[in-house]
């Protein structure tokens, strides 16, 4: 536990925000219209971006239209795509944070390692890595999960001679002409980033544990009329952006509920199943990629050249377990060695510890880590119990595949901006014990009628079989749910000292 001193006569900050994605930047631009000046933005990294910053490999892209996912107060006519790449995204968040003027809130290169709640002055310090300290009224946490990488408990990984890397934390320094590469799974990040290191190594081995749900992506270039009708006509770029939640309410959202839905879920199963067939060249590769659980169980993924490279000549699906690695080659549990010159790691992110990396002790030495021993909760996605004037703006079960986080995280700082406004200036807000876990109750209850709930093992689903990561409902309820802070569900009591009065 880190312990350090209070210092009393540090500048006390009306909100620290933690992280510069698309949380912490839409939380800086929502403080200041409401008049919440003397705010700080504190980043780890060297530049603004948060996700679309640490993850640069090469394909990297957003499985969302970028109409959809990219603020409501601040639609873009000119995105390149409908899906845009990782570039455009990171320029769009800058772009933002210049035009809102918030830049000048940020602090780059600015570790977090605690914060810890000051019970003598009722606010928060924030201990930074460099040794100094912080302190503030408010502390919202916009920092998101896909960016601490998860690797795989493999045997001799760090006996491997050649380059070596996660997809967040992708090496450009490398080239990948003419090499042996070994790519350690197959999901997300790896369709994306497959077919680019194709068309340049010499070999690629691409290691299957379990088959996905790959859909076109149906992806194209916008032209430069259609951009121009977007700036023309701000109406047009909106009911675009509806057209396109809507879709993902009515379409896609019905998979992965499981009462009066099933027979839905059905045809889209063979619809995708009938895609791979067409797509996949070799027979034994063809049947290895076709899933055997229900669609939606694991994250449904969408692509347009992932089948296209796995069809070239210089890539092979390898779905025998992995027994090994040893200085160059990957051994399988057949016995069998395959050479490699580069390694990566598209293993995904720790969902559950990205939240419990930056220490948080609240009043009375409550330590966050402990009180989420258990399993991670918290009341609406963003309050917690036992920790007053402390909001995240994408918690435990606030996850979506059907929509965009943009729009989650909008609506959850709805919610944090009313809770600011009502502790006003010397009193702390903190949910109720009852009200969390009423709301968890819930959660819990209609996770049960959802896909994720079945036999199939995912990232969604903890090894006791709790889902902590996902919202079971549509947009349109988070939305609702999520309009006006319900002030019989939380407390406020006096903070221990005073505050010098500002304005919200």
């Amino acid at each position: 536990m880190t312990s350090y001193q209070p210092q009393p006569d540090s500048e006390v900050l009306d909100v620290i925000i933690l992280g510069a994605g698309f949380g912490g930047i839409a939380a800086a631009i929502k403080l200041r219209e409401r008049g919440v000046e003397n705010i700080r933005v504190l980043e780890k990294a060297a530049g603004i971006g948060g996700t679309w910053w640490y993850n640069t490999y090469p394909g990297a892209a957003c499985d969302i239209q970028s109409h959809l996912y990219c603020y409501s107060f601040e639609p873009n006519p000119d995105w390149s795509r409908k899906f845009s790449p990782q570039p455009e995204i990171r320029a769009y968040i800058e772009h933002c944070a210049d035009k809102y003027d918030v830049r000048r809130h940020i602090q780059l290169e600015t570790e977090v390692t605690a914060f810890r709640f000051d019970d003598q002055r009722g606010i928060w310090q924030a201990q930074l890595a460099d040794g100094n300290i912080l302190v503030a009224r408010h502390v919202i946490f916009a920092t998101g999960g896909l960016h601490l990488p998860a690797y795989p408990d493999i045997p001799g990984c760090n006996q491997f001679e050649g380059p070596s890397m996660h997809t967040a934390e992708w090496d450009h320094s490398v080239d990948f002409a003419g090499k042996r590469v070994a790519v350690i799974g197959s999901a997300a990040s790896a369709i994306q980033l497959i077919p680019e290191v194709a068309k340049v190594a010499a070999h690629v081995d691409v290691y299957q544990r379990t088959p996905n749900y790959i859909a076109p992506r149906n992806d194209r270039d916008y032209t430069e009329k259609e951009k121009a009708r977007f700036a023309r006509w701000p109406w047009l770029n909106k009911l675009y952006r509806r057209m396109i939640f809507l879709r993902g309410e009515f379409i896609i959202f019905p998979i992965v509920k499981t009462k009066g839905k099933s027979s839905w879920r059905t045809r889209a199963e063979q619809m995708v199943r009938r895609h791979i067939r067409a797509s996949v060249s070799d027979p034994k590769m063809r049947e290895a990629m076709i899933p055997s659980f229900p669609l939606g169980c694991k994250r449904i993924l969408i692509a347009d050249n992932f089948y296209d490279a796995m069809n070239r000549p210089n890539v092979d699906l390898v779905t025998t377990g992995i027994d090994r690695v040893e200085s160059h080659a990957v051994i399988t549990a057949d016995g069998d060695q395959h050479p490699a010159d580069i390694l990566i790691y598209a293993t995904g992110f720790d969902l559950e510890n990205y939240m419990r990396k930056t220490e948080v002790i609240g009043p009375g030495g409550l330590v966050l880590s402990e009180l989420w021993a258990d399993k991670p909760q918290a009341y609406k996605g963003g309050f917690i119990p036992g920790m007053p004037n402390f909001y995240m703006t994408t918690g435990p079960n606030t996850g979506v595949g059907t929509t965009s986080v943009v729009f989650m995280i909008e609506a959850q700082l709805q919610l944090i901006c009313q809770a600011i406004e009502a502790a006003g200036t010397d009193q702390l807000i903190e949910v109720t014990s009852q009200a969390s876990d009423r709301y968890n109750r819930e959660i819990r209850e209609a996770l049960q009628e959802t896909v994720w709930a079945g036999d199939c093992q995912s990232w969604y689903k903890r090894p006791d079989g709790e889902i902590t990561t996902l919202y079971p409902y549509d947009a349109r309820t988070y939305l609702r749910d999520h309009q006006q802070l319900v002030r019989e569900d939380f407390t406020l009591r006096p903070a221990r000292q005073p505050l010098t009065d500002y304005a919200i």
